[in-house]
């Protein structure tokens, strides 16, 4: 059976029917165990919402390898997370992104490697050492999970170390009223740059943006920005960053709440699709957001000189 160490993995759950007919009846359920306990268990299916199982009818459960996730969900991913955080300067070398944003991010800082480099390896990595250099940055690599692990092995070969993983984690999202106390605007306040800038307001005004198409929760208390995130539209997709709480305010729901607010928002501005992207060293957030229904979808790293 299954305890709450397999919360996050794939699993295969079997499940007595009851008043169904003569004799036993079963059906089996596959997806992401998102919670486990003595009165109910909840996995989340591929496709569709989390489905609520009573404990007492589970028959048999197992842990299974997780279902690779295809190249094209996540270049098609990669791609949109890239348009709801642009960088001020960008280029193009040969399919891969350079972006710079004078230190604000790694996302910002790194070029975006989805394809075999033309002109091949060498030359890419010599171009991207030479552009970063001029801007007096780092050169930093940003790889697609699966889709680039060639690279990341050649990368590796020259030296190049891995840092920051980063889980990317995907729900389904649908109209719904939102009546918490967050206020979804299109630009972001003064204070909200301030906290999320990390003393680079002016440079974080750049990257996040304004607009119809972007928006920024506030919670406040006393007239104090007590908790505060971020989303951004890209076709179908809300991408949904920077929720962060005031030491004061923490154990109180807010940043959940904040999170329900921008996919709300997201919802309503056509989004299907509600993602994040969080740190793998960061297992209180991962657990979190997978009992909210999120499920990792793949992977991905830095590589930095």
């Amino acid at each position: 059976m299954l305890g709450p160490e397999h919360i996050g993995r794939r699993v295969a759950v079997r499940i007595r029917l009851d008043g169904v007919g003569p004799g036993p009846r079963f059906t089996d359920i596959t997806g992401e165990l998102i919670e486990v306990g003595a009165e109910r268990w909840r996995v989340l299916p591929a496709t569709g919402a989390a489905v609520t199982i009573d404990a007492a009818a589970v028959v048999a459960a197992r842990p299974i390898p997780p279902k690779p996730t295809p190249f094209s969900e996540i270049i098609g991913l990669e791609r949109a997370l890239a348009a709801t955080w642009p960088a001020p300067e960008t280029a193009d070398l040969g399919g891969w992104l350079l972006r710079y944003a004078e230190g604000y991010t790694r996302r910002a800082n790194s070029a975006l490697a989805l394809t075999a480099p033309e002109g091949g390896t060498d030359a890419a990595l010599a171009a991207v050492e030479a552009w970063y250099g001029e801007r007096g940055a780092r050169p930093l690599i940003a790889t697609a999970g699966p889709v680039t692990k060639r690279l990341d092995q050649e990368l590796a070969a020259r030296g190049w170390e891995a840092e920051a993983e980063t889980a990317v984690l995907v729900r389904p999202i649908g109209p719904v009223a939102y009546g918490g106390e967050a206020v979804v605007r299109d630009a972001p306040s003064a204070r909200f740059l301030e906290l999320a800038g990390r003393g680079r307001a002016e440079v974080a005004a750049k990257v996040l943006g304004s607009g119809p198409d972007r928006g920024y929760a506030e919670i406040r208390r006393e007239g104090v920005l007590a908790a505060r995130g971020r989303g951004a539209v890209a076709g179908d997709l809300v991408a949904i960053s920077g929720i962060g709480t005031l030491p004061g305010h923490r154990r109180q729901g807010l940043g959940t709440e904040v999170l329900r607010a921008l996919e709300a928002w997201g919802a309503g501005v056509g989004a299907r699709r509600a993602v994040l992207q969080v740190e793998t060293g960061n297992e209180a957030a991962l657990a979190m957001y997978r009992r909210l229904g999120y499920a990792e979808r793949y992977r991905y790293h830095y590589r930095g000189r």
